[in-house]
């Protein structure tokens, strides 16, 4: 759907309201505030919209937070019109997990609720069980944050709590990286281009690494990080989320239901690690005090809020493989890692080398490769041509292309396609549960020290060891 066609629909929608739960939250500062504002600086909000933002902490706080956070990252966004999205909103103070002070939140609303959570799994969970003690006005809907339950188990308890609330096509699961156009950039080209179709499995394919590493530390999340760590906070959905964009089988269209199925297949047949594997397919590290991203680091220990006893890490690295014809026998790399020596934050399939034998056993030709950026618009290919001034040997090179800045940030767009009950590239109930299955083997073992924690020095780089 063009952009233009989904501002018309967006701004013929009744009124409602978004009930912000957990607005004082760091989600909602940095991501949720700004995207809202993008919408209103579009046009985009419903006339009659309102938002309720529920916290515990002072309005003048929040909102200074806010213009702080916008004024730094979002400088394509006027104070006007953040003046002009705060017109829409009230503050309301609550204990969400009181029953009686939910109702009195919810019952004297009118229309159709958002109810965003912005909220750790389980006050989430206590919330879902209160609201069935409230009758939620027709055509009312649930935007849910990662992490979705807090293993397999739980995960399958709060979706049979939800679906006994609302039908599955009301409830959406948050992944924002779906709804990058970088990410969503992996549909293009590995549906339509036929020069990559017939080379996208075992037979021609090495491997394939997903990497998000950042230079920076916890950037205020420690109450967050600290209980869930960077296998959780990454791997568990963002980075699986991009495996399976990239290893489904294709769908017949891409409509939600096909698109949904093809991801939801591939997280069955990922075969999950065993207890003796474990060792030789996953590293956990922790960094220690150093100098990244122009400053000087405590080491995570050290860090205010953190408690070391955890021994959660801030670097994770798994090895993954898929028990299917197309991707038998090869390697997924997922590595994530924070307070690293630079940024990056790419998808990179390596092709196996060319089995002609042109060049002579003496050079080295180097294999293709076909290198995503996650963070900036940037597809390249590695392929190999004759070298300068000696057509018998091969140079590799790298075609690259910029592509076209996405119209709306990736929340912005989520809250669009909520507005208008699009659930395309959010997570359904049974792939939330399947992504469980596969990493809650990694987290026990981990938790059984089955797999040393190891120590790296903030601004450093960590050679992967599972390549």
């Amino acid at each position: 759907m063009s952009f233009y066609k989904r501002a018309v629909l967006a701004t013929t929608l009744p009124n409602l309201h978004i009930v912000l739960l957990g607005a004082g939250s760091d989600v909602a500062s940095r991501y949720v505030f700004p995207a809202l504002a993008e919408l209103e600086s579009a046009n985009l909000l419903p006339r009659g919209l309102r938002i309720m933002a529920v916290t515990r902490q002072p309005w003048h706080a929040v909102r200074h937070r806010i213009e702080t956070r916008v004024k730094r990252y979002h400088r394509n966004i006027r104070m006007g019109v953040l003046k002009k999205l705060f017109a829409r909103v009230r503050r309301v103070s609550a204990d969400l997990t009181d029953a009686r002070q939910l109702r009195a939140v919810i019952t004297p609303l009118r229309g159709p609720l958002i109810l965003y959570f912005g909220l750790p799994p389980s006050i989430t969970e206590a919330i879902v069980d209160n609201l069935h003690e409230v009758q939620l006005p027709p055509h009312s809907r649930l935007m849910l944050e990662k992490p979705f339950g807090q293993d397999e188990k739980s995960a399958r308890a709060l979706n049979r709590r939800l679906l006994n609330l609302l039908p599955e096509q009301d409830i959406f699961r948050v992944d924002h990286f779906l709804a990058k156009q970088t990410v969503q950039n992996i549909l293009g080209l590995r549906f339509a281009n036929r020069v990559l179709e017939s080379a996208w499995d075992h037979e021609h394919v090495e491997k394939v690494e997903i990497v998000w590493e950042e230079m920076n530390g916890l950037a205020g999340r420690v109450g967050y990080y600290d209980s869930a760590g960077a296998l959780k906070d990454m791997i568990q959905n963002h980075l699986l989320q991009l495996m399976c964009l990239l290893a489904m089988e294709p769908p017949s269209q891409l409509t939600e239901s096909e698109l949904r199925d093809r991801k939801t297949e591939l997280l069955r047949a990922i075969r999950p690690l065993s207890e003796q594997e474990m060792d030789a397919h996953t590293v956990r590290g922790r960094y220690t005090a150093g100098r990244s991203n122009g400053r000087s680091m405590r080491g995570y220990g050290k860090e205010a809020g953190v408690d070391p006893r955890r021994q959660t890490e801030t670097f994770a690295e798994i090895r993954l493989f898929i028990d299917n014809h197309r991707w038998r026998g090869i390697p997924f790399v997922l590595r994530t890692g924070k307070a690293m020596k630079q940024d990056r934050q790419e998808l990179t399939v390596f092709f196996k080398p060319s089995h002609l034998s042109t060049f002579g056993s003496s050079q080295v030709v180097t294999s293709n490769q076909l290198r995503l950026g996650l963070k900036t618009d940037q597809v390249g290919l590695t392929i190999n041509v004759n070298g300068p001034g000696n057509p018998l040997e091969a140079d590799a090179v790298e075609l690259r292309t910029e592509l076209a800045p996405e119209p709306l940030s990736a929340y912005a767009s989520l809250f669009l396609d909520v507005l208008e009950g699009n659930s395309t590239f959010f997570i359904r109930n049974d792939e939330a549960e399947e992504a469980w299955r596969v990493i809650d083997p990694i987290v026990a073992a981990w938790q059984k020290n089955l797999v040393p924690l190891r120590s790296y020095r903030a601004g450093s780089s960590w050679p992967s060891v599972l390549r």
